[in-house]
């Protein structure tokens, strides 16, 4: 019935080595599904993990004004496994389309100069981020976000009334 001769352990139990081998065939299949299903979700696509709640960007970054609409995502950064819980590092990207009134008053309370490069930002935000822009930044209008206490980049074109932003760790202000 075995393969080989039947060890004394299992010599009183026929269904040992079938069941033994039962059991390892078992977990490797558990093993290979466990080990597919690390990383992403496999239907997840980029697009999925981009939100357009207005609130938690407002919250984070109320001097952008009563935009028109956003579109964001964020990631944890670093391993979410580590062995000692505590605080996770996290980033958040969005484009944001700025009211009328709101772009006339950022351009006007900061000093905005030509971007030297376009935004960066998260792979589900790229798509949204307007083509043909005429990016601006203000190390002022930064650090009056930030309160320079995280990092953060925000790209606006004013012709276009869009503003980029990328952060990492922002803090909530309302």
């Amino acid at each position: 019935m075995g393969f080989g001769p039947a060890s004394a352990a299992d010599a009183g139990a026929p269904w040992g080595p079938a069941l033994l081998r039962f059991a390892v065939s078992l977990c490797l299949v558990l093993a290979g599904a466990l080990v597919a299903g690390c990383g992403t979700d496999a239907g997840s696509t980029p697009e999925q993990d981009v939100r357009r709640d207005a609130k938690v960007i407002r919250q984070y970054f109320p001097e952008l004004g009563a935009f028109e609409e956003v579109v964001w995502t964020g990631e944890l950064l670093g391993d979410a496994r580590a062995a000692v819980p505590g605080p996770s590092d996290f980033r958040v990207s969005g484009m944001v389309r700025l009211t009328a009134s709101d772009a006339r008053r950022l351009r006007s309370e900061y000093t905005w100069q030509g971007a030297p490069e376009d935004p960066a930002v998260l792979a589900g935000i790229r798509p949204h981020v307007p083509g043909q822009a005429d990016w601006k930044t203000s190390e002022e209008f930064t650090a009056t976000v930030t309160e320079g206490r995280y990092a953060g980049s925000f790209h606006v074109d004013f012709r276009k009334n869009a503003l980029v932003f990328d952060a990492t760790n922002p803090r909530k202000k309302v």
